[in-house]
């Protein structure tokens, strides 16, 4: 680290100053990275960027003296741009791109879906792999009958054709966003309590153990007597729909609002006739679970069920008298149909609205399936003992569940288990009122459930398991902070070929996630085999009248100069028609003891070469043909140099036409071919350069001079592709 904090020190006055992504920048660090490894495997940038994209907190890298280092900012607020700097600087985006695709989990909504997440479970319409450019030759046209111009003059007047590099990556791109979307929790539907005590919505009082409580003749409450016989049990109707007396709140004037509810007087659990109504008028209240609350003169009580009547008992439980809000249940909808998107929609939904249509699933690393019964997890911590506990493991599923259960269905599934499943073994005479119990139960706990309390636990769950992914082969590309879009990667969107903001250069097209030539390619160029001269119809086919109409040769009449091949073997596939070893110079003064150098040029193998032995320069020398008046571009390429001795390591070429100034200079490479151009070259007319210039027919001979300089004793240099063409 004593590196890293010598150069803290130096820079703590330099401000960043780019705004754009850095891919390979050298410069100087204005942050600590917070992971730094001398480890081998990691001090290459493709491993260093590996490691990065697979951790969340890696916005930016570094590659360098050995070193692998990781920021938890964007480059452009860690680093100063230096060409001194030791380290190259990368943006999370100029990472290797792999895509381990998120899995997910589909079940029948409500219930238990596999503990382990199925593979495979998200589309994006393909692989994202290491950036490719098509390099396969166009198939042949297929032959058919062409009518040739009319108009011979005006055909070749006009007659230009498609001559282009292959494309190349313009951005490397990026994966797209594996850990999926979260839902946001704010903006959402208000999801009320089960009771609001300063309405006058009415209610049934049920105990603790959702034992319905009714009115005596002397005007006190008591829990609903259990029927002796099975005619008396038949008389009392379905446990569902039975008779209860309706209770509701009465706020006095003049007091705030609150959880509690104050009367001047109180007499205790006694109906009394107020306002038409008969009330109970203690000091009660009602949490947002629906259990009565009781306080009076700062005691809280206890009001619950004791044997055959209620007892006010000072202290403070969960297990405390609840009230049923009769709204509420009669809102419950036993037949709801299922929504269209269980992602997008409901007073919970899983997935934000933007981008639209996404859809949940279980996120790569996400935890298994967490059922834990009728716990305090979601809500329920005053439980009765009924068999509602495969009812609760199935709604813990159900929330688990990103991709079938919805918030509404889950809690709608979650009743209709308590109402059969879990009461249905009390449904006897004999056992009347702990069924009608379990009944309101059930309704309870549905209810319950649909509180913002229950979304609270269903967002929990949501967290721990489902990120939100596109639909329709897309994936998540874009930047946290700047909103993500749906994008189609392996369709023909140049600027997200294969990957996240991979871009093609220009004129190419993108073909199922790869950059590939606008229309047909030849080699490592780009034509159209309708139109160019030396690859008409199919690739090689050249046309000697130097014009290709609709894929076949046409041959007007020579009224003026075609542009064909400019130079003859331009391509070095024959001997002849260049002139190596021109103008050489050797090293060190010719006197005794210093042997003059050598140079020897050759064309074979499909390569023009040069040998040099303490030679520093020589030059090659050819004549090409050319139209007048016609503007042309130059390309070429440089072989890989090889070394004979241990020297020679440098060499570069530059050229001219005719007396025009030099070219710059181009440098040979040691590991692979450099490929120069389009460069323009001009036009060209007779007498042009002194004299140097002349008429041949139709066309120019235009004279071609190319230096080789080395800084060694002993190399070889070679080139290929010679091209001198119409300026497109």
């Amino acid at each position: 680290m004593q590196l890293y904090q010598a150069l803290l020190l130096a820079c703590a006055l330099i401000s960043p100053s780019f705004a754009e992504d850095v891919c390979g920048t050298p410069g100087i660090a204005l942050k600590i990275p917070y992971f730094t490894s001398r480890t081998k495997a990691l001090n290459t940038a493709a491993a260093c960027g590996t490691r990065c994209s697979a951790d969340r907190r890696c916005k930016s890298y570094g590659v360098g003296a050995g070193l692998c280092l990781h920021y938890s900012s964007p480059v452009q607020q860690c680093f100063k741009k230096s060409s001194r700097g030791p380290i190259k600087f990368y943006d999370r985006i100029c990472a290797p791109v792999k895509l381990t695709p998120p899995t997910s989990i589909s079940s029948a909504t409500g219930a238990s879906p596999d503990s382990t997440p199925t593979a495979g479970g998200v589309d994006i319409g393909g692989t994202i792999t290491t950036p490719n450019v098509q390099t396969t030759d166009s198939p042949p046209l297929t032959p058919s009958s062409v009518a040739f111009p009319t108009d011979d003059k005006s055909f070749t007047a006009t007659y230009t054709y498609e001559d282009d590099p292959l494309p190349t990556i313009a951005a490397m791109g990026s994966s797209p966003l594996e850990s999926g979307i979260q839902a946001t929790e704010s903006g959402l539907p208000d999801l009320p309590c089960m009771l609001d005590p300063s309405t006058t919505d009415q209610f049934n009082i049920l105990g603790s153990n959702f034992a319905p409580l009714v009115s005596q003749s002397r005007g006190g409450l008591v829990p609903l007597p259990s029927p002796t016989s099975e005619a008396q049990a038949k008389s009392l109707g379905p446990a569902s729909q039975l008779a209860l007396p309706a209770f509701s709140f009465v706020k006095p004037a003049n007091v705030p609002d609150g959880g509690l509810t104050l009367t001047s007087s109180s007499t205790g659990a006694t109906l009394v006739r107020r306002s038409g109504q008969n009330i109970i008028t203690s000091i009660f209240g009602v949490d947002c679970k629906g259990r009565i609350t009781v306080t009076q003169a700062g005691t809280s009580y206890i009001w619950d069920i004791s044997g055959e009547t209620t007892r006010f008992t000072a202290g403070t439980s969960d297990k405390r008298m609840v009230a049923y809000s009769l709204k509420k249940a009669s809102a419950l909808d036993r037949s709801r149909p299922s929504r269209r998107n269980l992602s997008n929609e409901g007073s919970a939904p899983r997935c934000p609205a933007s981008p639209p249509d996404l859809m949940a699933k279980v996120f790569p690393g996400a935890r298994g399936l967490a059922p834990n019964g009728c716990g305090a997890a979601n809500g329920f911590d005053f439980v009765p003992d009924f068999s509602f506990g495969s009812c609760c493991d199935d709604h813990d599923n159900c929330y688990d569940d990103c991709a079938g259960g919805s918030f509404e269905t889950c809690n709608r599934n979650f009743g209709k288990c308590m109402r059969t499943r879990g009461c249905d073994y009390l449904n006897n005479w004999y056992s009347f009122v702990p069924y009608a119990s379990c009944l309101f139960a059930a309704d309870f706990y549905e209810l319950c459930v649909m509180t913002s309390i229950g979304r609270k636990a269903f967002y929990a769950s949501n967290k721990e398991r489902c990120g939100c992914y596109c639909s329709a082969k897309a994936g998540l590309c874009g930047r946290e902070g700047d909103g993500y879009t749906c994008t189609s990667m392996f369709g023909d969107d140049v600027n997200n070929c294969g990957a996240c903001d991979r871009t093609c250069s220009a004129k190419a097209k993108c073909n199922l996630g790869s950059c590939a030539c606008p229309n047909d390619q030849c080699g490592d160029r780009c034509v159209s085999l309708k139109t160019h001269p030396r690859n008409c119809g199919s690739c090689g086919n050249i046309c000697k009248s130097g014009y290709c109409f609709e894929g076949q040769c046409y041959d007007p009449p020579a009224d003026k100069c075609v542009p064909g091949a400019a130079f003859t073997n331009g391509d070095f596939s024959t001997s002849g028609s260049w002139n190596t070893c021109q103008n050489a110079q050797s090293i060190g003064p010719n006197l005794p003891g210093f042997p003059k150098g050598t140079c020897s040029g050759s064309i074979n193998d499909g390569k023009l070469k040069m040998g040099f032995n303490r030679i520093s320069a020589a030059d090659i020398t050819t004549t090409a043909k050319v139209c007048p008046g016609q503007q042309y571009e130059f390309s070429f390429t440089l072989k890989p140099t090889r070394l004979v001795a241990s020297s020679g390591r440098n060499c570069q070429f530059r050229y001219r036409f005719g007396e025009q100034n030099w070219s710059r200079y181009f440098d040979f490479s040691l590991d692979g071919d450099q490929r120069q151009g389009p460069l323009y070259a001009g036009a060209f007319q007779d007498g042009d350069f002194n004299g140097l210039v002349r008429k041949n027919g139709l066309s120019l001979d235009l004279p071609i001079q190319g230096t080789v300089t080395c800084d060694g004793t002993a190399v070889v240099v070679s080139f290929d592709d010679f091209e001198l063409v119409p300026r497109q």
